[in-house]
């Protein structure tokens, strides 16, 4: 379902809300990939470690190489995902990657369709750095975010594996991650998601685009030149934090499920209020507050 902005007459802004399994397949890739975040997720450190102790060593290290510690690799596949016709499936998506030529599987991967990267680096550098041009290779290790050591550190493993090598390498991840990590967490992931899509489409008909996507994100949101549609997608696992990607002319944003979503009775409390609870609970923040509320205080 889509929602059109015909205020701007230059340009109209589609918004769509969708959640699929491969979206957030790829964003448990994500969050797995962002070690030095992991503190900050609300599925909790458990979440990570219970992970890290039962997949394989092979695909760890496949994990490691390919793009630990950087989640950008997985960010670059949503446009891929989106491309992918639904339901978007796992499965499906594995066997569609499977049929994706090598060099347009790397391009994907090198960020050859996100503007950031075209901006840092141009277009035809990208290009031939993904053919194995060792000029055009060294220039896009020159200028593609040389600040960022992690993702210098998987531009460079990337680029020194042959193309059919790095497609066989990607697709041993995406079916083990499936096989050892995934799977049996769909059942539970699934319907969170799809009670947030629900409730993000109810609002379609009484809110503009750019309020839908504030609601959604938290973030205020002004149209991009060049920009003509939003994808929203909710997600578990990035709670709480918001991803985005983009190809050509469609910016994509996962964003994190609502915690109404998350419970399915509808008689519960909200999570936030329990959160609060649990925060007032504790004896110290009620003599910090008790403090606050009678005097002035600083940090010092």
């Amino acid at each position: 379902m889509a929602v059109q902005d015909r205020l701007d007459r230059r340009q109209a802004l589609i918004v769509e809300v969708e959640a699929s399994p491969t979206y957030e397949f790829l964003m448990t890739l994500c969050a797995f990939s962002d070690v030095e975040g992991y503190a900050s997720y609300e599925v909790g450190k458990a979440w990570f470690e219970d992970i890290r102790a039962k997949i394989s060593p092979d695909l760890l290290a496949n994990i490691e190489q390919f793009g630990f510690h950087t989640h950008e690799v997985w960010v670059h596949m949503l446009s891929m995902a989106y491309d992918f016709p639904p339901p978007r499936d796992v499965p499906g998506f594995i066997r569609y990657v499977e049929t994706i030529d090598p060099v347009e599987l790397r391009l994907h991967v090198l960020g050859y369709y996100v503007r950031n990267h075209c901006r840092v680096t141009p277009p035809d550098v990208i290009y031939a750095a993904a053919l194995g041009d060792s000029e055009a290779q060294k220039k896009l290790l020159k200028s593609s975010f040389p600040d960022d050591a992690n993702w210098q550190k998987t531009l460079r493993w990337q680029l020194s594996l042959d193309i059919n090598a790095m497609k066989d390498r990607l697709l041993e991840i995406l079916r083990g991650w499936y096989d050892e990590v995934f799977r049996e967490q769909e059942a539970y992931i699934l319907p969170i998601l799809a009670r947030d899509v629900e409730a993000k489409r109810a609002l379609m008909s009484v809110v503009s685009p750019e309020q839908l996507i504030e609601s959604c994100t938290g973030w205020e949101y002004t149209p991009e030149p060049g920009i003509r549609r939003v994808v929203l997608i909710p997600s578990y696992v990035s709670r709480p934090w918001n991803t985005d990607a983009e190809r050509y002319d469609t910016r994509i944003f996962c964003y994190p499920a609502a915690d109404e979503s998350i419970v399915a009775d509808t008689n519960a409390p909200p999570i936030h209020l329990l959160r609060l609870a649990k925060a007032l609970a504790d004896e110290r923040r009620m003599r910090i507050l008790k403090k606050l509320s009678s005097e002035s205080c600083t940090l010092q």
